[in-house]
C-alpha cells in the first residue's frame, strides 16, 4: 500500500468534492495532500514538485471537469517522461463508461465511482498501488 508519507494530488473542479476526498485521505492517514481545481493547475503542481523531495506519488482526479477533462489530464501526464508510471486514479460517475474505456487505453491506474465511501476509496487506492507494484506483497 502507499506509504502514509505519499504526496497525493487531488484534482476536482468542485470544492465540496475536493474537501470530501481530502477528508477521506486524511482519515486514511495521508497528510501530504495538494489540491487543484482544474487540469492546468494540477499539471503545474505536478511539474513544480517533480524534482523535490515532496514529489507527488498519487493523483486522484475528477474525470468530468471544464477545460481539459480528467481524461485530457491523464493523457498529458502519461505523455511526460517524469510521470509515465505515476499512479493515477480517476473519479467518475456511473454514466461516464465510454470515457472510462478510453482512459484504460491511456494508462489509468484505477477508478473510483461517485458517490463513494471510505472503504471503496481505500480499495481503489490499494488496487492502484498493486498495479504499479505487482511484485510487492
Amino acid at each position: 500500500m502507499f506509504s502514509k508519507e505519499t504526496h497525493v494530488l487531488v484534482v476536482d473542479d468542485s470544492l465540496n468534492i475536493r474537501r470530501i476526498v481530502v477528508d477521506s485521505l486524511q482519515r486514511l492517514g495521508f497528510s501530504k495532500i495538494t489540491t487543484a481545481e482544474d487540469a492546468v493547475e494540477a499539471l503545474g503542481k505536478l511539474k513544480f514538485f517533480v524534482k523535490t523531495p515532496h514529489a507527488i506519488g498519487l493523483v486522484l482526479s475528477d474525470l468530468n471537469m471544464p477545460g481539459p477533462s480528467g481524461l485530457d489530464f491523464l493523457k498529458q501526464v502519461r505523455s511526460e517522461k517524469d510521470f509515465i508510471t505515476l499512479p493515477f486514479v480517476l473519479v467518475t460517475t456511473e454514466s461516464e463508461k465510454g470515457a472510462v474505456i478510453e482512459a484504460a487505453g491511456a494508462g489509468v491506474s484505477g477508478y473510483v465511482v461517485k458517490p463513494f465511501n471510505l472503504e471503496t476509496l481505500t480499495k481503489k487506492i490499494k488496487e492502484a498501488w498493486k498495479k504499479h507494484n505487482p511484485d510487492a506483497s
